[in-house]
Parts: C-alpha cells; structure tokens; sequence
C-alpha cells in the first residue's frame, strides 16, 4: 500500500511541475485583471499585425472578408502568452479561435508558436462589468466559463457559424452558467441573475442570445440592439 501511495503522490508532483499553467503562474504571480484600464494595459503589450498579412488559414482563400476585415489590427501571441490574464482571472486563451495553431501552440509554450488574435475590447469590458456586478451582489464572480469567442473566418466556416457571426469580428463571447448563486446547484435561476445583469450591461449596445433551454448566454458588443432565443 505505501507503494502505491508513494507512486500515486510522485505522479501528482511531477504533474504539477510540468504543468504549463501552474508553472507560469509560480514564475509570473498574476493579479486578476479588474479594471479596463488594466484590460488596456494587457493587450498593449503584444504587437499587431494586419487582416491581410495573415495567411490563408486565418484570411479564408475566398476573400469574403477581405473588405469588412481590412482595418482590424490581430494580436501577436506567442507561447504562454495566452496564459496570462486579461479579464479577471481568465486567460486570453479561453478567447483565441481554439484551430490548429492553437493546438501546435498548446503542445509546447516554450516553443514560442504563434497565434493571432482579434478581439473588441468593449465586450472585454462587458465581460468584466458583469464579473464585478456578480461580486457586488454576492455571488460568484468566477460562476461560469468561457466556451468560445474569436473565430476567425475559415474556423467559423469550419464550425458551421453564421456568416455575419460576431465572433469574427471579436466581439462576441459565449459562456456557460455554473453556480452562480452558491447554493451547490446549477440551474436556470443560475442563468436567469447572469442574463438580468447582462441586459443592463450589454442594453442598446449590443447583442445578447439567451439560448433558453441551455445553460448558455451569448453576448457581444456589435453596436445596436440584438435579442434572440433560437440556438
């Protein structure tokens, strides 16, 4: 038995060591990212580069989007820099189109692969307005995660999005509820604190997709009002 036990325990050390997130967390000492000023500060680290000096995997061989995505700036990434913070305590990882270079990125950070990119920073806010009200109204902050947001045009092709998606543009985000209200449960009044908050935060700017049915709220920051039930 002290065998197994010693094994067991050797296979959780070396997990901890080697694992990327928990090791880039002990080298960086992260604080959550809780203001948009401090949203700003994080991305103005990384360098940007142009819609057309992507290659095709990211630009879609058609060109449908080579007009409406000429003007946007992507984001350098590279290695661990999807680990750090950007919202909160969630990582910029839980926002990049989740393709092949993610993949390649994600096999091994110290080989410094690139990723790219877009993101609007106003649903970045928005995201973070409803972390903050959550807290302010005692209940978890962190209740829910991220399950996709970028996708650029050949992925959401991929992924059978609509053609006109926000997610291409980065501004949208969809999450899925957890428990909100602390009370060890998830259910639909789970969802229904998230989407009452989020109609306040997201109002005439945005979109807001409630899903009923599902535990998932899509929201984005497409400029005008956008209310929709349908999966």
């Amino acid at each position: 038995m002290k065998k197994y036990a010693a094994i067991i325990l050797s296979v959780l050390i070396l997990s901890c060591k080697t694992d990327p997130i928990n090791k880039f967390d002990k080298q960086n000492a992260q604080s959550p990212v809780l203001t948009h000023a401090c949203i700003d500060s994080v991305l103005a680290e990384f360098e940007v580069v142009d819609f057309a000096d992507l290659d095709k995997e990211y630009t879609n061989s058609n060109g449908k989007f080579k007009s409406s995505l000429k003007k946007e700036k992507f984001y350098i990434l590279e290695g661990d820099d999807v680990l750090k913070y950007i919202v909160g305590e969630y990582r910029i990882r839980n926002f990049v189109t989740t393709d092949a270079y993610y993949s390649r990125n994600e096999k091994d950070y110290t080989k410094n692969k690139k990723q790219f990119w877009l993101v609007d920073k106003k649903m970045l806010y928005m995201m973070l307005d409803l972390i903050l009200k959550l807290d302010e109204n005692g209940y978890n902050k962190y209740g829910f995660h991220v399950r996709e947001s970028h996708r650029h045009p050949t992925y959401n092709e991929k992924k059978g999005g609509a053609s006109s998606s926000q997610h291409i543009w980065g501004k949208a985000v969809d999450i899925v509820i957890q428990d909100i209200n602390n009370d060890g449960k998830k259910t639909q009044a789970d969802k229904t604190i998230v989407l009452d908050i989020m109609e306040e935060i997201v109002g005439n700017n945005g979109g807001l997709g409630r899903y009923p049915g599902s535990m998932t709220v899509h929201f984005d920051c497409r400029g005008h009002r956008a209310r929709w039930d349908f999966q």
